[in-house]
């Protein structure tokens, strides 16, 4: 693949500066992309962080191809770099190795599969994922957090609103995981499901007689027995799942190192898909988030 096109979805060119606030281009350089040699278009691609600048724009589209991205991911991970987040404000899970960990990596066609003490991941990294990142792009350090981003019309999900039973877990990163039960919370988020998946035994039992029940009154019904089994946590986005085995922490205790979660109803209700100042276009649903090593 050669030079990809910047374009984010947003085609609308900003009077005063006559450049696209999505994409930073000119009119003549979009009209022109596709007859244009690489050379032109990788040009293109050196002006755009000081056009961006001038827009006043932060999102901003990596020059990256499909392999590059996919080669970012498997980089992080194998060199035990960053955190990798998935989820929306107030429910998210985080895959990042412990101190003294290490991290599994193996790859199978588009598929990333990922495995270490407490948590799993596997993401699939197509053609319809973007790398997206917000502020300036040329400093010497790179850029900061970088967003995997999904083209909207490929994330067929049902944002269900009461807790549900989906049945035996046939998507689970470790076949041993198929035949154990996976229950939706019912957060009614369109960007994230986020689920627990248990076993029989007493939390299996509370989550049945809670289903229908709506999130988050139902935590004082169910809270209880999921703080006592800490059972896995599945979180899944368009681009995939990350699966959380560490222990849930009781009210006001901390977040192992490591893999963890965090549901939090009070950020939650903020609606927010994206922390503040990291809106994506309308045309992409979030994937994942990375966040390079403090």
């Amino acid at each position: 693949m050669g030079v990809v096109s910047p374009c984010v979805g947003i085609c609308k060119l900003d009077e005063r500066t006559g450049y696209c606030v999505g994409c930073a281009r000119t009119g003549d350089e979009i009209a022109d992309w596709r007859e244009k040699t690489e050379a032109w278009r990788a040009a293109v691609w050196q002006v755009l962080p000081d056009r961006f600048d001038a827009l006043g724009v932060a999102c901003r589209r990596l020059p990256w191809t499909t392999d590059d991205i996919r080669t970012f991911v498997l980089r992080s991970l194998e060199e035990g770099q960053g955190t990798w987040a998935v989820g929306v404000v107030g429910a998210v899970g985080d895959f990042a190795a412990a101190p003294g960990q290490a991290i599994d990596v193996r790859t199978d066609g588009e598929s990333i599969i990922a495995t270490t003490a407490g948590g799993r991941l596997n993401f699939r990294i197509d053609d319809h994922v973007r790398a997206l990142t917000f502020g300036p792009t040329d400093t010497q350090a790179g850029p900061d957090r970088i967003v995997l981003a999904v083209k909207r019309s490929r994330w067929r999900h049902n944002a269900a609103d009461r807790l549900t039973p989906l049945g035996k877990d046939l998507d689970a990163i470790l076949s041993e995981d198929n035949d154990a039960s996976l229950f939706d919370l019912g957060l009614g988020r369109k960007e994230v499901r986020f689920c627990v998946r248990v076993r029989p035994g007493e939390a299996h039992d509370v989550l049945s007689r809670a289903s229908g029940s709506a999130f988050p009154a139902n935590l004082a019904q169910i809270g209880a027995s999921l703080l006592n089994e800490s059972p896995a946590r599945v979180i899944e986005t368009a681009l995939g799942r990350i699966e959380v085995l560490t222990p849930i922490p009781m009210p006001g205790g901390k977040s192992p190192p490591g893999p963890h979660t965090h549901l939090l109803p009070d950020h939650l209700a903020t609606g927010r898909a994206m922390p503040v100042g990291m809106d994506l276009p309308s045309a992409y649903v979030p994937g994942a988030i990375y966040y390079p090593p403090r």
